[in-house]
C-alpha cells in the first residue's frame, strides 16, 4: 500500500510558533504564541509577557504605526505635552501665560487629545516594569497634563482658592510629585502603575477644581472644561482601582467629592464621600492606626484626611438633608495647627510662632460641624411643625456654643479685620476668615431656620390649629426667629460682599447658605411680631433678598445649580407675596428684588438642591393642609 504522501496528502505539520512567552519558555512547555495571553498561561492565570523586540515586524506596519504616531503628535503637541520629553522647552513655556491661548481653542484641544494612545506620552515599557501591582486595566493614554504654562496655573488656582478651604493634599508632596513630570531626569516617587495612576487622576480633579476659579478661563467655559479634567480622572481610576487601597485614593476621592459639589451629580457626591470614608476605615484611619508611627508626616495626614471624611460628609449632610452616619469616637485627635512645610519624615516639626497655621480654620471648621451634629432630631422634621419648649431651649444652647466658637477664633481668622491683605499668605488667611465666618452662619441658620419657617407655616394656619402654642413657647419662638433673622441678614451680607473681594468664595455652601437667609427673610414677612417687610427695596429686608439675587447670579457659572436655585427662589418670592396678596389684598411689585435676570431661569434634570427643604410644602401653601 503506497504511502499517503504518494497520493498528495502531506503529514499535517504543528506550525511553528515564531516566539514562546517567557513562562512557556522558562518551563520547557508548548507556548501558542496567542497575544497578548497566551492559552497556557489563561488556563494557568499566569501573567505572559513577551521578548516583544524579538518579535520580527513587518516593514508595512512599521510604516503605518510611523505615520499614525506623526499624526497624532501633530494633533497633540499643540497644547497638550509629555511632560517627561518636553523639559528642554520648559524656558520658553514658562515665559508664556493661561490667557495667551484662547480658552476656546484650549477646550478644543483637550476634547481631541482625550482618547490619544500616543507612546510619547507615557513611558510604556517603566509601565510594563512596575505594573505586578496593578489589578486593572488602566487606560495609560489619559496620563497626558496640559502644557506647562497651563499646569501651573491651574495649579496655583487650587493652591490659593480650594486648598486654604479643604487642605486635602500634602502640598510640598504633592508638588515634588508634580515637578518629577517635567525633569526627566529625577525619577518618580511612584513605586507601581498603581500608584502613579492614582497620582495622574488626584491630578486632573486639582486641574478642574484649579480651572472652576481661574479669572482665565472665560465663565461660560469653566464647568465643561473642569468636566473634560474630571472625565479624565475617572478613566484613570476605575472603582476595580479600590482593590489598592492608599491614603492617596483617598485624598482623590475627597478631591473628587468636592469637585461635583460643583456640578449637578448631588447623588454622585455623597456616594463619593461614602467610598472614600469606607477606603479610610480599611485603612484604619478611623482608629489612628498610625498613631505609633515614627513619621510625623503619615500620622498627621492620616488624622487630617479622616478628620476631612467626618467634616465634609457633616457639610453635605447640612446642605442636602441627610443624616451623618459616622461618628466621632475621640479615638483620632485632631490634626496638629501644623503648616505642611513643616511636617517631617523624620523628628518632630513645629509651627513657628509667630506665623499663624492655615490649618487652624479646619480645626475651627471641625468644631463647628461637631455642633450641628449634635442637633439631628431639631432638623430632621424641618418645619412640620413648630418646636417645643425643650426643644428651642436646645437650640439656644447650641447657638451659644456657635458664639463661643467664633469668640474664640484667632486674630487671623476674624473676619472684622477690613485690612487688605497685601501677600499670597495674607490673602489665604483673608480667605479663611471669611469661610469660618460663612460656615459659622451656616449652621446657626441650619439650628435656628427650621422654627423661622415652622412659625410662618403656623401664622398662616392659625386658624387651623386646635392646640396653639403656649405663651412660653410662642415667646421664645418669636425670640428664635428674631436671632435668625438678623443671622440671615449677617450671611447674605457677608457674602454679598465677598463678590468685590480678592478673595471671593465660590462653593456650594454659599449658594445654600443665599437660599437659606433668603427664605427666611422672605418667610418672616408672613410673622407680623417680626416687623420685617420688602415693600421698601431699599430697607435692610428688601435689600438683603435683592442681594441674595445677585449671589446667585455670580454663581451661575461655577456651580450647576445655581441657575436652577435662583428659579426656585423667584417662585418660593412670589408664592409669599401671592399669599400676601390674598390676605391684604395689597400687591407688591417684585421687580426690584428679583433682578433683571427674573425670566431668565434655567431647570436642570437634577439639580443641586433636590434634597434639601426648599422641596417641601412651603413652596404652595394649598399643600399645608392638617387633614
Amino acid at each position: 500500500m503506497a504511502p499517503d504522501n504518494e497520493h498528495g496528502h502531506q503529514p499535517s505539520k504543528r506550525r511553528k510558533v515564531r516566539e514562546s512567552c517567557k513562562i512557556c519558555r522558562a518551563k520547557k512547555t508548548r507556548c501558542d504564541g496567542q497575544r497578548p495571553v497566551c492559552s497556557p498561561c489563561v488556563a494557568k492565570g499566569a501573567a505572559c509577557e513577551y521578548d516583544d523586540m524579538t518579535v520580527p515586524v513587518s516593514s508595512n506596519t512599521l510604516a503605518d504605526i510611523k505615520a499614525r504616531l506623526q499624526h497624532l503628535e501633530r494633533q497633540s503637541t499643540a497644547t497638550w505635552q509629555s511632560p517627561r520629553n518636553t523639559a528642554e522647552d520648559q524656558g520658553r513655556e514658562n515665559d508664556s501665560t493661561f490667557a495667551d491661548n484662547p480658552t476656546t481653542q484650549f477646550l478644543s484641544d483637550m476634547t481631541q487629545v482625550a482618547g490619544l494612545q500616543s507612546s510619547a506620552s507615557l513611558d510604556h515599557a517603566s509601565i510594563r516594569r512596575r505594573s505586578g501591582a496593578w489589578l486593572v486595566e488602566t487606560d495609560t493614554s489619559s496620563m497626558v497634563v496640559p502644557r506647562r504654562a497651563t499646569a501651573d496655573d491651574l495649579i496655583d488656582c487650587y493652591e490659593r482658592f480650594v486648598y486654604p478651604l479643604f487642605p486635602i493634599l500634602h502640598l510640598p508632596s504633592f508638588r515634588a510629585s508634580y515637578m518629577c513630570l517635567w525633569e526627566p531626569e529625577r525619577p518618580g516617587p511612584w513605586e507601581t502603575l498603581a500608584m502613579e495612576a492614582t497620582f495622574y487622576a488626584t491630578l486632573n480633579i486639582v486641574f478642574a477644581l484649579g480651572c472652576i476659579n481661574n479669572s482665565n478661563v472665560e465663565p461660560h467655559l469653566k464647568l465643561r472644561t473642569a468636566e473634560s479634567f474630571y472625565r479624565r480622572a475617572r478613566t484613570l481610576m476605575p472603582l476595580d482601582a479600590l482593590d489598592s487601597p492608599s491614603l492617596e485614593v483617598v485624598q482623590y476621592l475627597l478631591l473628587t467629592t468636592h469637585y461635583l459639589s460643583f456640578t449637578k451629580y448631588s447623588h454622585r457626591c455623597g456616594n463619593t464621600l461614602a467610598v472614600a470614608i469606607r477606603v479610610s476605615q480599611t485603612l484604619g484611619l478611623h482608629v489612628d492606626k498610625e498613631s505609633s508611627s515614627k513619621s510625623q508626616l503619615r500620622r498627621e495626614m492620616s488624622r487630617r484626611v479622616w478628620h476631612l471624611c467626618i467634616t465634609m460628609e457633616r457639610l453635605l449632610s447640612s446642605l442636602f438633608g441627610w443624616r451623618a452616619l459616622t461618628q466621632l469616637d475621640g479615638k483620632v485627635p485632631l490634626p496638629s495647627a501644623i503648616d505642611d512645610e513643616y511636617l517631617l519624615e523624620d523628628g518632630e516639626g513645629v509651627q513657628p510662632t509667630a506665623r499663624p497655621s492655615l490649618l487652624d480654620s479646619f480645626i475651627a471648621t471641625i468644631k463647628i460641624f461637631d455642633v450641628f451634629h449634635r442637633a439631628p432630631d431639631i432638623n430632621d422634621g424641618y418645619f412640620a411643625r413648630a418646636l417645643c419648649l425643650p426643644e428651642l431651649a436646645q437650640v439656644l444652647q447650641l447657638n451659644e456654643e456657635l458664639d463661643q466658637i467664633d469668640a474664640s477664633l484667632p486674630a487671623h481668622l476674624r473676619s472684622d479685620n477690613h485690612e487688605k491683605p497685601s501677600t499670597r499668605r495674607g490673602r489665604a488667611l483673608s480667605l479663611q476668615a471669611v469661610a469660618v465666618k460663612i460656615r459659622i452662619l451656616h449652621t446657626r441658620l441650619v439650628l435656628l431656620r427650621p422654627n423661622m419657617l415652622a412659625t410662618a407655616r403656623r401664622t398662616i394656619l392659625a386658624p387651623a390649629f386646635d392646640a396653639p402654642p403656649s405663651r412660653a413657647e410662642a415667646t421664645l419662638g418669636i425670640e428664635v426667629s428674631t436671632i435668625c433673622v438678623q443671622a440671615a441678614l449677617s450671611a447674605i451680607g457677608l457674602l454679598h460682599e465677598n463678590l468685590q473681594s480678592c478673595c471671593r468664595i465660590f462653593s456650594s455652601t454659599a449658594v445654600y447658605v443665599t437660599l437659606s437667609t433668603a427664605t427666611v427673610i422672605i418667610a418672616s414677612t408672613l410673622v407680623p411680631e417680626l416687623g420685617v417687610s420688602l415693600e421698601d427695596g431699599a430697607g435692610p429686608h428688601g435689600q438683603a433678598v435683592a442681594n441674595a439675587f445677585q449671589v446667585l447670579d455670580e454663581h451661575r457659572w461655577q456651580i450647576e445649580g445655581a441657575p436652577r436655585a435662583r428659579g426656585q427662589l423667584g417662585r418660593f418670592l412670589e408664592t409669599v407675596n401671592k399669599e400676601k396678596r390674598r390676605q391684604s389684598g395689597v400687591d407688591h411689585d417684585l421687580s426690584a428684588i428679583l433682578g433683571p435676570n427674573a425670566t431668565d431661569v434655567e431647570f436642570g434634570a437634577e439639580g443641586t438642591f433636590d434634597e434639601i427643604d426648599l422641596s417641601n410644602p412651603l413652596w404652595n401653601f394649598q399643600l399645608w393642609d392638617l387633614v
